[in-house]
Order: structure tokens, then sequence, then C-alpha cells
């Protein structure tokens, strides 16, 4: 498959990263002189310096035969006019990342299909969606959907007081009854452990479910986390996406607070907002802290523009007695750092965006893949080809080899989301997502 990429931040080199080791022909497209040869030194695919509104530079990296066109860079009206550049070149599938709402949201009269965009992304509207996960599970440890959200994958540390600690699997498919839901991952004492139906969940294991969207409740029911109303949420920053996510979390929660640290933007922020208290208040000082009752919040969220404050916030709050804190990061790196240091949950709207640009991507045979922060593995989505060593094959008739190495997690076939068994057969085309460490990736493109 010929793609071009358009923009190489971080989204746009993870992206050439990711689809370089899967035989497809890149070709990266930007404007940064160092940017350039960084990539050219480590990674295997064509680069153009240029701007990517260039015609110039769009034909020298062969627009006219691309599949796929994806425009990343960090100006919406350059992603846009690409996506337009690729349609009267006839690629079929033009993906624009989208910052701003100006044409999204707020444009009737805007059609960014006629621009020439087969698929926006909207950072933000990603990175809410992945708050809004994190409060609706505040203990959860991984979280993603997939498939137009009728596929949900949950991780979470087993504790005590749910239901499937000391029980084997066996065990817990028997009180899911008939909601399907199956454990991927298991990781005791930095070990991963085969899911088979005998082994059993103890206190302290860390896991991964994959359900169809139906079987969630019952998964709550498992993990002795029923659906309930937060009482308090504090939403800190400067930002419009503080803002937006204060008024998405309303219905979630009893009272939202928004504490602004710029005044004027405070006062916007209380002209759009019905029924949220805004305040203007430093979430970095501890004294205004408590003018809030920070002690009293359920969740604390950090989302204003500078990022070291937000970081800096989240860990004052939680010093202040704060539940689950929550930040917004663009830097990533020392991820591990504020981890350890006590942040429950740092969401980077690169990293997320990258996910969702992923995730809808659906060419090819290994189409994308996903990188948990459970024991380094990788959720692959693949296309079974007629001729695959899968095609018409039960999972349990898998040679042993392979069996030993992957977990099919489920299956689409036309829509319908299947949670495998033993005797469940795979077709030809049918969409699998199989769990697998980097190890043995090439060993999946073998088998499919």
């Amino acid at each position: 498959m010929k793609i071009v990429i358009v923009g190489a931040g971080m989204v746009g080199y993870s992206l050439a990263k990711n689809f370089c080791g899967l035989d497809h022909n890149i070709a990266v497209i930007e404007r940064d002189k160092a940017l350039c040869e960084e990539i050219e030194s480590k990674l295997d695919v064509s680069v153009v310096e240029g701007k990517g509104s260039s015609p110039a530079a769009l034909a020298e990296a062969g627009i006219g035969s691309a599949d796929l066109v994806i425009a990343v860079t960090p100006s919406d009206e350059t992603n846009l006019l690409v996506c337009n550049f690729a349609m009267q070149n006839g690629v079929k599938k033009r993906i624009a990342r989208v910052k701003s709402n100006v044409y999204t949201t707020h444009a009737e009269n805007i059609s960014l299909e006629k621009m020439g965009v087969t698929t926006v992304i909207e950072p933000e509207r990603e990175v809410m969606k992945h708050i809004l996960q994190y409060v609706e599970l505040p203990d959860v440890l991984e979280t993603a959907n997939f498939q137009s959200d009728s596929i949900y994958l949950r991780g979470h540390r087993v504790t005590e007081d749910m239901l499937i600690a000391h029980k084997t699997l066996s065990e817990i498919r028997e009180l899911a009854e008939n909601a399907p839901i199956l454990f991927v991952v298991i990781v005791r004492d930095g070990k991963s452990l085969s899911p088979t139906g005998t082994q059993e969940l103890l206190p302290g294991d860390e896991i991964v479910a994959i359900m169809p969207k139906e079987s969630f409740k019952t998964y709550r029911s498992l993990i002795n986390r029923k659906a309930s109303k937060m009482k308090k949420i504090v939403v800190s920053g400067d930002s419009l996406t503080a803002i937006h996510l204060a008024e998405a979390l309303q219905p979630m929660c009893e009272q939202v607070i928004l504490a602004d640290p710029d005044v004027e933007h405070g006062r916007m922020a209380a002209a759009m907002l019905n029924g949220i208290d805004v305040f203007h208040i430093d979430c970095t000082n501890s004294d205004m802290l408590e003018e809030i009752n920070i002690s009293q919040a359920d969740c604390f969220i950090a989302a204003g523009k500078h990022q070291e404050d937000n970081i800096m916030s989240c860990l004052m709050a939680k010093a202040e007695g704060a539940g689950v804190v929550i930040a917004l990061r663009d830097d990533i790196r020392y991820k591990r750092l504020f981890t350890s240091l006590g942040m429950d949950h740092i969401i980077y709207p690169e990293e997320v965006t990258l996910n969702a640009i992923i995730e809808k991507i659906q060419m090819g045979s290994i189409s994308a893949h996903l990188r948990l922060k459970t024991a380094g593995i990788e959720i692959l989505r693949i296309r079974a080809r007629k001729d695959s060593r899968v095609s018409g094959k039960s999972l349990q008739e898998l040679d042993k080899p392979f069996k030993k190495s992957i977990i099919i997690g489920c299956i689409i076939r036309e829509n319908e989301v299947i949670i495998p068994q033993g005797d469940t057969v795979i077709e030809a085309n049918d969409e699998v997502m199989v769990i697998s460490s980097k190890k043995n990736i090439a060993l999946v493109n073998k088998l499919f």
C-alpha cells in the first residue's frame, strides 16, 4: 500500500514508524530539515523536504499513486488543503487532523467531506472521550474503545472486594452468564500468565478484558464497580478543553467546579457554562486548593495550557486529599517518573490522536496496532486473508506454537462482534483482534 504522511511531528513520525514495519510504501513530507534528516536516518521511508500544501512536494511524494493520505501538520488549514489535493488526485482514503472546532462543531455550512476529507480526527474530542472513560471507572489501568465504541477494552488491578478475586476464569465465565467477556492479559509480579480456564485470579493481579459494549454492565458487576455519580469533580485549566470537559462531566457528577488561573478566560468560561461554579484559582497553590475544599473532590483533572502546571497541580491536589488525579501533558518523556510520583493518569493528546488515526485505518493485512501499558503487550487488528493459515480453522485447531504465542481477543464479521471460544472458526475477511507480545508480531503476520 502507498501511504503519504504530511507532517512529521510526534504523530506523523509514529505513524511512519508503525506502517514501515508492515510492508507498506511510505512517503513523509516535512518542512523542518532536522526532522527530515532524523527520519531518513531511523526509518526506511522516502522523505520529501517541503511544505505540505505544496503541489510540487505532494507530487514528489507520489500522491498520484497513493492509497492513503494522512495530514497531521500543526495547521488545520494545511491539513484540509492536503486532503483536497489528494481528492483531486484520486486518493480514496484521506485523513485530516483538525484541532479547532471552527471547521467541525461550529461549521454548519461547511462540509469537510466536500473539501476532500474522508475521515476527520479531532484531538480534543478524542481526549475528552478518554478522560470520560477514566471518570467512569476511576481505578481503571487500561481503557480503549474500538470499532466505533462497539468493543470495550478495560484493565484493572484485582482487589479483594471484586467478585473475580480467587476465582478461575472458568468460574468467572459462569458468573458472567450470557455476557461474553474475554480476559486476554493476566500479569502477576511482573510476569504474564496464560489466561486459561483453570487460571485463578488473585488480588494484585493486573488483568485486561475485551468485551462487546453490551457486556460492560456485567463487567462492572464482576469487578464490583457499579455505575454511580461522583459527588465532586474539579477541572483546572485556562483552555477551551477545560471548559468543554467541565460541561461534558456535568451529567456524571453532582458538582463540577472549574478552577481557572486566568481572570479573563474565567469570565468567558462563566458565561459559557450553566450550573458550574467557576473560580479564579491557581491550583498549584495549596491555600487556594483549600478554598474549594479539594480534599472532598472525587476527581481532579488538570487541562490547562501549561503542561508543567498540569502535573504540579495534580500532585498538589493529590497531596491535599483529592481522589483520582488526571493530567493532560504534551511531552511524552518522563512518563514512568510521573506515575511513580502518585499520578493516577496522564493523558497525552498526541498519543491519543495517534491511536485514533490507527483505529480508523482498515486497509491491508495487519492494518493497525495499539500498545498497552501492561507488560508491553500489543493489540493488532488483522484481516484474515483467504489463503492464510487461520482461515477456515477453529481456534483449537491452530498450531501449538501459535496458540502459545497469541490470543484472539475478538472477531468482527460484517459488523458483528464475536468473543471467540475454542470452537469459533475464523473465516476469510474476518477482522481479528490479536493480543501478542512485540517479539511475536512477525509470527502473527506469518499466521494471517
